[in-house]
Order: C-alpha cells, then sequence, then structure tokens
C-alpha cells in the first residue's frame, strides 16, 4: 500500500494520507482522519486519488458484464474492467458497490461470486414485492394520517393490534406517525379509528393470559380409603350462578365436617394432566368471562354437588361443650352434597344444623380475634357483563352466611398446614409478617380509618416453612379449600393424597419448584383479573355519563385528597377547593375518562 491509494475501512472507502511504522493515517467520506492497523484496512486501488468525499462513478454496463462472467469468479479488477470499461479508483468503488448490494454479484473484494440468473430472478422479483409493499405501506400512511382507513389495507392494522396486546416490542404505525410508542397509544388509536369499539378489553391478553377453557385428558391419583359420608347433611354455599363449588359443610352427632373437592383424584402429583393445571395456576376470573384452569369434564366430576355422588378430601371436628375445636380429623370420602346460596342460607341460620354450624365458625373467628387477627373492611363490588350486554355493578352483599363459610375455609387451611407440619409433609404455606407501628383504630364506620390500616398490611409470603399468618391470627395456614380454581390448593391436596395412600411425598424441593412455576402465573392473573376489572368500571363511566355517585374523603396525599367510591369499589385522587375533614361524603361524577390508560377524573357536584 502506498500513500493516495483508495482502501476499505469498516465498508466505507477511504484515502491513505501516510504511512507510518506501526499505523497508517486514513482520511474518510467526511473529512476526519484516522489512525488504522494495516489489517484494519482492504485495497481497493493503487490509486492516486485525491478524495473520498464524493465518489464520481463511470458509466456502467452491469448487466452485460454479468452475462460474459457466468460460470466464472473474476478479481476486483477485472470486474471494474467489463462494468465500467476501465480500472480506477472510481471504478474500483463501484465495483465494490455491485457486491451484495445488487442482484447480479455477491461476495468479499477477495472472493467475487456471479450469481446465476435463477438466483437473480429469484432476487429481482423479491424486491419487486418488496417495492410494491414499500409503496402500499406509503399508501396506507398517507391515508391514515386523514383519519381513514381503506378496506384493502386493514390487514396492516395487525402492527397496532400486537403492539398493543404486548405481542411485539413496538409500532411501525406509531413510528410513521410521529407517535410515542406505548401500548395506550395503540389502544387509543384503535379506537380512533373505529378497528376496536370502547368494550374491547386488551388486559387478558397483554398478560398472556389464554381465553379458551384448557383441553387436556384426565388421570388417576393413587387409590385411597374413602369413608361413605354420603349420609350427612352436606351443603355447597355459594354465590349464586357459581359454577365451580368446590367446598361443602356439615353438621351432625356433635361435630362439624369441611369437605372439599377431591381435585387429586383426577389430576395427580407429576402427571401430564398436573403439567397443565401447573400452567394456568388459577382460574381467571374477569366481568364478561371465566377461564377456568381445570377442563369443563374435571369441574363437572369433581365439584361438590354437580354429581349425586362427589369425591372429597373431608376435615372432621370434634368439639368441646362450647364449640371449641379439640381434634381434627382429615380422610378422603364420598359426600352427597346439596348445593344453595348465601341469600338462601341466611334464611335458614336459625335452624339446624346451619345454626350449630355458625356457632362452631363464631367461636373460631373469636380465636382468631384474641390472637391478634387483622380485620380489613373496605368496599367490593361484583362487575359482570350480562348477556345482553349490559354492565353490572353491584355491591358484595354482607352475609352472616359468607362469614361463616370464609371462617370454615379458614379454619381448614390451619388445620390442613397443622397437620402437614406435625406429620412432616412438604407443603406451601402462606405466612405474612406482623404489621410494625401502632395500628389505628377502626371501626365499619370510620372508612378512612380501614384505608389507613390497609398501609399497615405487609405481603403474605409462600414459604416451604410454616410460620404466622398475622392477618388471619393464625399460627400457620396453607391454601387448601379451592383445589377446583387454584393450584396451590391441587399441590397441597395432592400432596396429602400421597401421604395417606403411603406413597412417596413430593420433596421440599418439589413442592418450591411447583411454587415458584405457578407464582408468576398467578401474578399475571391477579393482574388480568384487576386491569380488567377497572377496564369495565370506566367502560361504564363512560357509557353512562350521567353517573353520579357517592365518594369519601379517606386520605390526603399532597395537595389531593383521596376519595374511595364505594359503589364502584374504587380510589382515586381529586383537587378540592376547600380541605374536607376525614370521612366527609361528597356527590362526585366522572368528569374525564380514559379508558387506554384507565385513568378517570372525578369532579364533585355542588
Amino acid at each position: 500500500m502506498k500513500k493516495d491509494a483508495l482502501v476499505l475501512y469498516k465498508q466505507v472507502p477511504a484515502r491513505i494520507l501516510e504511512i507510518l511504522s506501526d499505523k497508517i493515517v486514513i482520511s474518510l467520506p467526511d473529512g476526519k482522519e484516522k489512525k488504522v492497523r494495516p489489517k484494519d484496512i482492504i485495497q481497493l486501488h493503487k490509486g492516486p486519488i485525491k478524495s473520498v468525499s464524493n465518489i464520481q462513478l463511470p458509466e456502467s454496463q452491469t448487466e452485460e458484464a454479468w452475462e460474459l462472467l457466468q460460470g466464472e469468479s473474476p478479481s476486483l479488477e477485472e470486474l471494474a474492467e467489463l462494468v465500467f470499461s476501465e480500472f480506477t479508483p472510481e471504478s474500483a468503488w463501484g465495483a465494490f458497490l455491485l457486491l451484495n448490494r445488487t442482484p447480479w454479484f455477491k461476495g468479499t473484494v477477495d472472493d467475487i461470486i456471479v450469481r446465476t440468473p435463477e438466483d437473480v430472478e429469484r432476487i429481482q422479483k423479491e424486491e419487486a414485492e418488496k417495492k410494491e409493499a414499500e409503496e402500499r405501506w406509503s399508501s396506507f400512511i398517507t391515508v391514515l394520517k386523514k383519519g381513514e382507513i381503506q378496506e384493502e389495507n386493514r390487514g396492516f392494522l395487525t402492527d397496532l393490534e400486537q403492539y398493543c396486546l404486548q405481542k411485539s416490542k413496538k409500532s411501525r404505525i406509531l413510528q410513521d406517525l410521529g407517535k410515542q410508542q406505548s401500548p395506550e397509544n395503540a389502544h387509543r388509536l384503535l379506537l380512533q379509528l373505529g378497528v376496536w369499539d370502547l368494550r374491547r378489553n386488551p388486559w387478558p391478553e397483554r398478560y398472556d393470559m389464554p381465553l379458551e377453557a384448557p383441553s387436556f385428558d384426565l388421570e388417576k391419583g393413587p387409590e385411597v380409603e374413602r369413608r361413605d359420608l354420603t349420609h350427612l347433611e352436606a351443603f355447597a354455599i355459594d354465590d349464586e350462578g357459581n359454577k365451580d363449588p368446590d367446598d361443602a359443610l356439615s353438621f351432625a352427632d356433635g361435630k362439624f365436617w369441611v369437605h372439599i373437592a377431591d381435585s387429586s383424584y383426577l389430576i395427580p402429583a407429576g402427571g401430564e394432566a398436573d403439567r397443565e393445571a401447573r400452567g394456568r395456576a388459577a382460574n381467571l376470573y374477569i366481568p364478561e368471562t371465566t377461564v377456568p384452569m381445570l377442563p369443563h369434564e374435571a369441574t363437572e366430576k369433581l365439584g361438590l354437588g354437580l354429581q349425586e355422588i362427589s369425591p372429597a378430601l373431608s376435615f372432621a371436628y370434634t368439639l368441646d361443650d362450647d364449640f371449641n375445636i379439640t381434634d381434627c380429623e382429615i380422610c378422603f370420602s364420598t359426600v352427597k352434597v346439596t348445593r344453595t346460596t348465601y341469600s338462601a342460607a341466611e334464611t335458614r341460620l336459625g335452624e339446624e344444623p346451619f345454626k350449630s354450624m355458625k356457632q362452631v365458625t363464631d367461636r373460631f373467628n373469636i380465636w382468631r380475634r384474641e390472637n391478634g387477627a387483622i380485620f380489613l373492611q373496605l368496599p367490593e363490588v361484583k362487575i359482570r357483563v350480562a348477556e345482553d350486554g349490559e354492565i353490572r355493578i353491584s355491591p358484595i352483599e354482607e352475609y352472616a352466611s359468607r362469614d361463616l363459610v370464609a371462617e370454615a375455609m379458614m379454619m381448614t387451611g390451619f388445620h390442613c398446614a397443622r397437620f402437614a407440619r406435625d406429620e412432616g409433609v412438604p407443603i406451601p404455606y402462606v405466612v405474612q409478617p406482623a404489621p410494625e407501628g401502632d395500628l389505628p383504630e377502626t371501626s365499619k364506620d370510620d372508612p378512612a380509618s380501614m384505608v389507613q390500616l390497609r398501609r399497615f398490611m405487609k405481603r403474605s409470603q409462600t414459604t416451604t416453612i410454616g410460620g404466622p399468618h398475622s392477618g388471619m391470627g393464625l399460627p400457620v395456614y396453607t391454601r387448601a379449600t379451592s383445589p377446583l380454581r387454584r393450584y396451590s390448593d391441587l399441590l397441597v391436596q395432592q400432596q396429602i393424597r400421597l401421604y395417606l395412600a403411603g406413597q412417596p411425598l413430593l420433596s421440599e424441593e418439589d413442592i418450591l419448584e411447583g411454587t415458584a412455576s405457578c407464582e408468576s402465573v398467578t401474578g399475571r392473573v391477579s393482574l388480568s383479573e384487576r386491569s380488567s376489572n377497572l377496564h369495565w368500571k370506566l367502560v361504564y363511566l363512560s357509557e353512562n355519563p350521567d353517573w353520579e355517585g357517592e365518594g369519601i374523603i379517606v386520605g390526603r396525599s399532597d395537595k389531593q385528597m383521596v376519595l374511595q367510591i364505594p359503589s364502584l369499589a374504587l380510589e382515586t385522587r381529586i383537587a378540592l377547593k376547600e380541605k374536607l375533614a376525614l370521612n366527609s361524603r361528597v356527590t362526585v361524577a366522572a368528569e374525564r375518562v380514559d379508558v387506554p390508560a384507565q385513568q378517570v377524573q372525578f369532579k364533585v357536584r355542588d
């Protein structure tokens, strides 16, 4: 190499200015100089060339040269002479540009390959199709900027939908329209264009949740001895319309019974059905539908009261004269269950067996209070999109029968955990650290105190080491009463089945693995449900612009007040002209609703 030679540096032309002992000084197209190693550059022509800033290429006869060179492997100089009729620095650069940038030639400076006619035809066809697609895209964007959509270009909108649902990392449409990349902007544009209507709920898909019921083969768990408890009068008490009854209660001969659907009967540990259930982690409850964790077939066969006789895992509680629990026996069983609702059970609390069942759960509630249980009462609503499309938001009614069932489930979670701990059976326990500091005095008539108390509560954690659950006031606790709709409960039941069947148990590592793999999914289930509920609340407000409701001031945040709207089970912040006392009640209306951003701004009615 010598001064003024044309060289290639990182795919751009360069001119040699000076050759030093170990480096070469080159000039780049932008006029900047750079010291490089000899191995960093490739000579294209010995020169001389005075500038590489704007190399003018001679006239070319590329296709003719390509035809003449069929079957050969020309050098760069031979290619330049055939294409440009001369070998100069300018034609050398032009010959290099033919490699890999045109249909006719590919390779490197030292290894030039002449493409076959078949390759050239294919490449030209692909380039023509790409050009046509780019022209269609450009036309689509031009029309889109006017807020219009041509029917033949609707397929391009998949780009926007996929990004809105977080199936792609960015949207080319948003980019070409100069809009900020965000799923909310994609959602907003889909609404503006009329591609989606306001009711379209993107959240389950955004969190990668399946919207169809699973379909997998059911299996048989290890055989266990079953007690025939069909003589007991057993009641599955649920909300009206419940489709997955997984618990029932009995009281007879001084014993209180809690029966749990035996999901482990058809979904044993370690099988394919188990892996499928773990992948779902839990039922998905959203206002427009319920997506079950298990196939419909499993629920039909295992749901308590859905068949004349149901398999169950039963907990028998022996009681003293004051309805304190003195012993707990666990067995697999067959039961005959009658289904009823909270409202129907409420009218029967004064008669047997409901009266005695309530006395048992009331005594357990007192025991939990004595152990420091925290009772947090916040507004709850049930949101459903009816078949006729009506959005129904209704408060969850307070029933003593609902409390009865809730206490029975906590009781069973406690005794199941204590049994596993005492017998050395590894299971996932749920622990909750005690809150720190002095807890505020609370009452049902003081909503602000309930919100303040919530701030003291710590997150519960899943562990294989049993410990207290401070919120429930229980020394040890596990989730064990919803195996049709929660995998963690199914996992506990599978382990108890193995223990009672005398089979090898899942190890602590197995439990940790199963818990960890389903917890990430459970998190997405919770986010999907929370975001879907908020979505439908905002759609409801958008479709009912004249809505007004009661708001309660439950806190202060900077210059704003924290507003609780019980009828929507919603908390937000609101700026007020005057400061109001906590628990003040005001009439509010929605001033601005942004469904894509999941935001709503309220104003106080005069």
